[in-house]
């Protein structure tokens, strides 16, 4: 018998779940950093003085995970339950940082800051708030590829934010520090898909890998962001 018929075959002894969550943790992974198409995706988000801005690969908002100021936050949560241990990285970013705009912080109209710039001003804007969670997030003990740093539309319009794979009940959850901020247990919260205020998703991402949904409307939102995609 082929793994994929044993997979099958699990799959109706289990109620007829859908496959992959009777996957084991590493094809959950595999599964998932597959789901979707695959990009590259580079941000014009960074600044050097007599230069300008300039772009870079998403995924090298997710640091070093040793990292002794990131460690001294979140290091003390390793070995909590995920779930837990993702609440506790999303209080401590919500008690210690300010929103703040990057045109009055920077004077820039946009500028994404790594999670070290954030813990040393203590305050950002929606992305650099939800960068630190991200990366804090890690640092707690989280897998990599259960939190995916999110671009996309909110009423008022764009928006970035963290979801979280909530495992047990099979769905990517947001959590967001500043423009809907939530101390909600994990269990409670919807799936983002089905959420009125988290709309359309530009552009997703983990420290391995960006996604990019060809199927969506993107391409404009993208072109005012400055953002290039290689697919």
């Amino acid at each position: 018998m082929c793994f994929q018929q044993i997979r099958q075959w699990l799959c109706k002894k289990l109620h007829c779940l859908p496959s992959h969550l009777v996957l084991p943790t590493p094809e959950k992974e595999k599964y998932w950093n597959n789901k979707y198409p695959k990009a590259v995706v580079m941000y014009k988000g960074r600044y050097i003085p007599n230069y300008g801005m300039y772009s870079v690969d998403v995924r090298s908002f997710l640091v070093n995970r040793h990292i002794d100021e990131l460690e001294r936050i979140a290091g003390k949560w390793r070995g909590l339950p995920h779930d837990e241990a993702a609440l506790k990285c999303l209080r401590w970013v919500m008690e210690h940082i300010e929103y703040i705009s990057d045109k009055k912080a920077y004077g820039l109209p946009e500028y994404w800051c790594y999670p070290m710039e954030v813990l040393h001003t203590g305050g950002g804007d929606c992305d650099d708030g939800a960068i630190l969670l991200a990366n804090l997030m890690e640092v707690a003990g989280i897998p990599y590829w259960k939190i995916r740093l999110t671009a996309g539309m909110v009423p008022e319009g764009g928006h970035a934010y963290v979801t979280y794979y909530y495992e047990e009940g099979d769905r990517w959850v947001v959590l967001d520090w500043c423009y809907y901020p939530s101390l909600k247990p994990v269990k409670e919260r919807p799936d983002y898909k089905d959420s009125k205020i988290y709309r359309e998703v530009w552009f997703s991402w983990n420290r391995k890998y960006a996604f990019y949904k060809r199927s969506t409307r993107a391409g404009n939102g993208l072109k005012e962001l400055k953002c290039e995609v290689w697919t």
